[in-house]
């Protein structure tokens, strides 16, 4: 008798599963598999124009792809607000899903490619010092063991030398900061970094309380990356507004880690990525952050090529790889 009792019940169950499998089969005949790529471009450049030029559509083109993925699956994706696009939870959670699909989908195709075997040749990148020891360097040995016969040719510097480069054709891509910009030169944005000034207590305590004054950061050392110091005067101009601050600058010198060790031996204040100031203090080093005006500053991150430049299809391939390992 129970056993009986059970039955309707079980034979519910079962005709809502398989009643559900066909409300999703539906659902995912009705999506052009295109709209998904589209939306992938769109959540991770955040850009419609950024995205209608990786994917060599119209701007009018990809708007149309995500309406039409809203509309298919009655959910709104993106927020416009003030110009900005602004992902609603749904696109998230699709997001996520959808860049492990297409992930995987590549990586499939990748292994039963003949193209993947015999694809060897030069890649000659520039990239910022400590951007590409942190993101670049890994993601490239990575690409060096899938790809047995790649060479990598690589410049290490600020962006305008690698600028120079770039136009005079010595380097296929680079990526570059925002600190320097070129009409003839594409960009993509890909990353960020957050930029902080920052001290030891020890130092700091020299000059007795810490104050937010013109006298009192005038009164400071510093320590710069290059001549000019316009990192350190556009952390001043965002957080305080000056813009004619009489700065000593102690130091000078192109690496990120030599300022950070300038500033742990107590020489001067200077301006890190904040991802390197959290492994300090992590590791129990005392590191004083100055919070500036709240929003912080940010340092973009593009890969960037020569306009109209015919690119190779080994490096339009180590391009792509590069942008989808560091995003």
């Amino acid at each position: 008798m129970k056993n009986a009792s059970k039955a309707p019940f079980l034979g519910l169950f079962f005709y809502l599963f398989l009643d559900s499998i066909k409300i999703y089969k539906m659902l995912l005949q009705n999506i052009n598999l295109n709209y998904l790529r589209v939306f992938e471009c769109v959540y991770r450049t955040r850009c419609m124009t950024t995205a209608a030029k990786e994917l060599h559509l119209t701007q009018s083109g990809v708007s149309q792809h995500i309406r039409s993925l809203e509309e298919s699956i009655e959910a709104p994706l993106f927020d416009r607000l003030h110009r900005k696009l602004m992902p609603t939870k749904e696109a998230q959670k699709l997001y996520f899903q959808t860049r492990l699909a297409l992930k995987h989908i590549e990586e499939v195709l990748g292994e039963i490619s003949q193209a993947q075997i015999s694809l060897k040749g030069e890649v000659n990148l520039g990239m910022p010092i400590e951007f590409g020891n942190h993101k670049i360097i890994p993601a490239l040995a990575h690409l060096g063991q899938k790809y047995p016969q790649l060479k990598f040719n690589m410049k290490m510097d600020f962006a305008s030398p690698l600028e120079g480069l770039l136009l005079s054709g010595e380097l296929d891509f680079a990526f570059l900061d925002e600190f320097v910009s070129n009409k003839n030169i594409e960009t993509e944005a890909i990353d960020e970094e957050i930029l902080v000034l920052c001290g030891t207590p020890e130092y700091l305590n020299r000059w007795g309380p810490i104050k937010s004054t013109k006298a009192y950061f005038e009164e400071l050392d510093y320590i710069a990356y290059q001549k000019g110091e316009p990192v350190l005067r556009r952390w001043f101009i965002h957080h305080t507004r000056r813009k004619n601050l009489n700065l000593k600058v102690r130091a000078q010198v192109m690496d990120v880690k030599a300022v950070s060790g300038l500033i742990l031996e107590n020489l001067g204040l200077g301006i890190l990525p904040i991802h390197l100031v959290d492994s300090l203090i992590q590791s129990g080093i005392r590191m004083h952050v100055f919070a500036g005006c709240g929003k912080p500053l940010t340092n973009k991150i593009s890969l960037s090529y020569l306009k109209g430049r015919q690119q190779s299809t080994l490096i339009k391939l180590i391009m792509n790889e590069l942008k989808d390992l560091i995003s």
